[in-house]
């Protein structure tokens, strides 16, 4: 069994996944190699299918037995019809769901049929298991995930309020209902599904943006097909998981490190010089030279002047919610919501403070020319914004341990200069040999954090067990105003 540092690390892990946009994997998130390892090792079994991934949670090993002693923690025993016994437990903000099964593994193929689905909702990609409504792509809707059980498969879900014992079509379920202390939260609701015939269960997460009554309609039309191999939806055998995760879990230091950005760093350039970068073609292996140049910076007020078709959906998406944009495209200060955060087992995030912050939006004038002999691959151009603060001689990420602050601030490309269609958004195409493009590229940035932000350019890897800020793979450039 996990003990709780690995169910910790499986916790962080899943959370990350749920969230991914499985079919734009041209846009990566930076996570470290022990993230990016795990969710290999996910994605594995689907590749060999030619599938795309799915999204996968929280994962936790508890002891039965030992579990039912506790005084006073609200307990539901599901007695199964077969082979099966399903316990629930909630204790603080901690929920684990555990089946036990008592007959043999079950290793027949089965295809995921979802047989109903909201209007306007669809599949991201063929086998992803993963739907959103259209005009929020991505964002929220159901992402699923099946295991193939063991003879004891552990769940948990933290940050939870409370649960509800279901049956969705003569099946037991448990609906376990979420809650982190703020609004930051794309999935509120967790289902967990049983079919006990075919000795699966079925793990869903479920978007704040569906209904209580489009959850219980989709969950009522969902089934397992039989089907062959070839066809048969990716599923993760609980054992042979939880083995593998034990196995990293021993592999791996006790916490990642970084290794700050020297201020003399080879890999810092300032506004204006040119950022020679290397980028290896994924197809080919052939290394491509780039130049790299931010010309100019600009802040501005209003996005008045700027076409609303070159902003990134989400970034407008985050200025409507927070109110930060009036009716002639100014940006209107915010409150920036400031939270302890909590561990999700024994509590959750609470708000501390909430000060009124100016938004502005910086603009970056960019050119980038293809120095190499051959045509590039398709360019995904997403360099990330970071702040940074100055310590030991050094930069380093700023923020403070164990507190998260609510911004609009994201990081990803708010304004991007050409740029792609739909999930494509950052493919800005290919270089020929020789050939120049400009570029430019927005970000909504709070106005005390103007003097603290750098761009993390042109960074596509993980990280290993410790991450060098100053690695030949890393390019920073100083854009503080």
């Amino acid at each position: 069994m996990m003990n709780s540092e690995d169910s910790k690390k499986m916790d962080e892990i899943a959370e990350k996944i749920a969230l991914d946009d499985f079919d734009t994997l041209e846009e990566p998130h930076m996570f470290s190699d022990t993230y990016m390892n795990k969710k290999k090792m996910f994605m594995e079994g689907i590749k060999m299918k030619g599938k795309q991934p799915q999204s996968r949670r929280k994962r936790k090993s508890i002891l039965i037995a030992a579990a039912c002693l506790f005084i006073g923690m609200p307990t539901t025993v599901f007695g199964a019809v077969k082979a099966y016994d399903m316990i629930v437990q909630k204790q603080n903000y901690e929920v684990n769901v555990s089946v036990t099964n008592k007959a043999a593994k079950n290793d027949k193929p089965y295809k995921l049929d979802v047989g109903y689905l909201p209007e306007n909702m669809e599949e991201i990609s063929e086998g992803a298991m993963k739907y959103s409504f259209k005009d929020n792509y991505a964002q929220g809707g159901f992402s699923f995930l099946l295991w193939r059980l063991g003879e004891s498969s552990d769940f948990s879900t933290l940050y939870s309020r409370d649960f509800e014992e279901k049956e969705f079509n003569g099946k037991k379920a448990v609906v376990v209902n979420r809650d982190m202390g703020d609004d930051n939260l794309t999935f509120d609701r967790q289902v967990f599904l049983l079919f006990e015939e075919e000795g699966i269960l079925l793990e869903s997460y479920v978007g704040t943006d569906v209904t209580e009554e489009q959850l219980m309609a989709v969950m009522e039309n969902v089934s397992l097909k039989p089907t062959s191999e070839e066809n048969a939806s990716y599923t993760l055998d609980y054992d042979e998981f939880l083995a593998n995760q034990e196995k990293e879990a021993a592999e791996e230091p006790a916490e990642l490190s970084v290794i700050p950005l020297k201020k003399d760093s080879r890999q810092l350039f300032n506004v204006g010089q040119t950022v020679p970068v290397t980028l290896e073609q994924m197809e080919t292996g052939i290394i491509n030279k780039l130049d790299y140049v931010i010309e100019k910076v600009e802040v501005f007020d209003s996005i008045e002047d700027f076409k609303e078709e070159n902003f990134n959906p989400f970034g407008l998406g985050t200025l409507t919610e927070n109110k930060a944009l009036d009716e002639t495209k100014k940006l209107l200060p915010y409150e920036r919501d400031v939270y302890q955060v909590g561990n999700g087992k024994d509590s959750i995030n609470k708000l501390i403070e909430s000060p009124s912050v100016n938004l502005k939006f910086v603009y970056l004038t960019t050119k980038v020319k293809n120095n190499s002999k051959q045509a590039t691959e398709e360019i995904y151009m997403h360099p990330s914004l970071q702040v940074l603060k100055s310590e030991n001689n050094a930069w380093n990420y700023a923020g403070e341990e164990g507190i998260a602050e609510n911004s609009i601030m994201t990081g990803e490309v708010d304004y991007l200069e050409p740029h792609g269609d739909g999930k494509g958004f950052y493919n800005i195409g290919s270089l020929q040999p020789g050939q120049t493009m400009q570029i430019n590229l927005g970000y909504f940035v709070d106005e005390d954090k103007l003097d603290s932000i750098f761009l993390d350019a042109f960074h596509y890897s993980g990280f290993g067990d410790t991450e060098d800020m100053n690695a030949e793979d890393r390019w920073w450039i100083d854009i503080r105003q």
